[in-house]
């Protein structure tokens, strides 16, 4: 580290590198705000007392390297913009973020040792008081007080111990430029990050703003579509009800009312279900499941839809039971949405085939259909809010389907072609048999 003051009998003080060390330490505390804003302060992503650890941790490392790299006299005394530390994480990360900035800052310097160091820990406690009244009022109050603010922050530090530095010095006149140079980059770096770090959380927020409006939105598209899927069949259940009362009706009339009337009722409730599983796709009641078990069970379900529409399953029993960790009825409806899109997407029937392929530390289900398939554009969108290929789909079955294999850490590839069918790819990550 050089020593920025000359001997007195050479005359003159170096000025540049001065300005150097200055604006070094400078651009360590806007790096590490920009660090800490784009890589740790995601909200929702860790805990907020997490993310208060980490801005601490980077604010006591940014404090050392601003003493460590600071401009150093003949007199034992410093400059550095280890304050702005101090300020910036007092007004930012509260009382706790600023007392422990405070304790390693002081430590720190002490262990440097010199005639300065005392002049310091007395400026740097000054500036924590004046911190704990005012920051409060700092976060509340206009940009114009707020400025006022941070100039009044930058001065407090070098007023409290600049007279102690120019009554240990006989050459005054020689550092008063080093001095107001010293006061104006504290003022104007102090302005600087607090502006910065302003312009960032306002991002955050907006961020924020923004997704919650989107959720809304959402929620009220959601509840059209749930509403009008529900509505429909349950108004043709109570028509053919209000039938059943008829003194005219026939046995015969009476049982197609009644199974009309039951199809109605479990088409809502699928509706339902869906809804249900998409708001909360989280695995509650994780089991070990067994793949192939599974598969075939919905495939037993969804025969007679396949029947009836001409199409063909084909399927090879595997010699091997391979087990993925999961929530039984969820895998089931995620599994039947598939196999029922598969379906109706062969309005003049055709084959739907199943293999299950094991990869080590995964198994990979292909599900193929030999349907009308997709553009490139409908399979970016499968699985979108809202999006269907069908004329009067909701979207919500995929919805369902991508959720539920994304929260059983397992992944969904989709390969389509029009006029040729549509592969869906399911991955999930193998667990142990026992």
């Amino acid at each position: 580290m050089m020593n920025l003051m000359r001997e007195e009998k050479r005359g003159g003080t170096p000025l540049k590198p001065f300005i150097i060390y200055l604006f070094l330490n400078i651009l360590f505390i806007l790096v590490t705000m920009l660090v800490y804003h784009l890589f740790w302060n995601q909200k929702g992503k860790r805990s907020p007392k997490l993310n208060s650890a980490i801005f601490i941790v980077l604010c006591c490392l940014v404090t050392i390297l601003c003493i460590t790299f600071a401009a150093k006299t003949n007199y034992g005394f410093q400059f550095d913009m280890r304050h702005i530390v101090l300020i910036v994480g007092t007004l930012t990360g509260g009382p706790i973020a600023g007392g422990s900035i405070l304790v390693v800052l002081n430590i720190y310097r002490f262990l440097l040792g010199g005639i300065g160091v005392f002049p310091s820990v007395i400026g740097s406690i000054l500036l924590f008081i004046v911190l704990l009244f005012t920051y409060k009022f700092f976060n509340r109050t206009s940009n114009r007080i707020k400025i006022a603010l941070a100039i009044i922050y930058s001065l407090t530090y070098g007023f409290s111990w600049i007279p102690f530095f120019l009554s240990k010095v006989t050459n005054k006149a020689d550092y008063i430029p080093h001095i107001i140079v010293y006061e104006l980059c504290t003022i104007l770096g102090t302005i600087l990050i607090l502006y910065l770090l302003h312009i960032l959380q306002t991002q955050v927020r907006l961020q924020n703003e923004l997704m919650n409006a989107e959720k809304f939105h959402l929620i009220g598209e959601m509840a059209a579509s749930i509403s009008h899927e529900i509505r429909n069949p349950l108004t043709s259940t109570k028509g053919f009800l209000q039938l059943l009362q008829s003194d005219t009706c026939t046995e015969q009339e009476r049982k197609l009312y009644i199974d009309i009337a039951i199809n109605g009722i479990e088409q809502a409730n699928h509706v339902l279900t869906d809804y249900l599983t998409f708001a909360k796709p989280s695995i509650e009641k994780e089991q070990r499941l067994q793949l192939e078990e599974e598969l075939l069970h919905a495939l037993s379900l969804i025969t007679p839809l396949a029947n009836l529409a001409n199409v063909r399953t084909h399927y090879i029993k595997q010699s091997t039971s391979f087990f993925i960790a999961g929530e039984k009825q969820k895998l089931n409806q995620c599994l039947l949405n598939i196999l029922k899109n598969c379906i109706e997407a062969m309005p003049k029937g055709g084959d739907l085939y199943f293999t299950l392929v094991p990869d080590h530390k995964h198994i990979q289900l292909y599900i193929k259909d030999t349907g009308i398939g997709m553009d490139t554009e409908q399979v970016k969108r499968l699985g979108s809010p809202f999006y269907s290929t069908k004329e009067k789909g909701t979207g919500l079955g995929m919805m369902v389907v991508f959720s539920v294999v994304q929260a059983m850490n397992g992944k969904i590839d989709i390969i389509s072609e029009k006029g040729t069918g549509t592969t869906f790819l399911l991955t999930f990550p193998l667990i142990q048999k026992t």
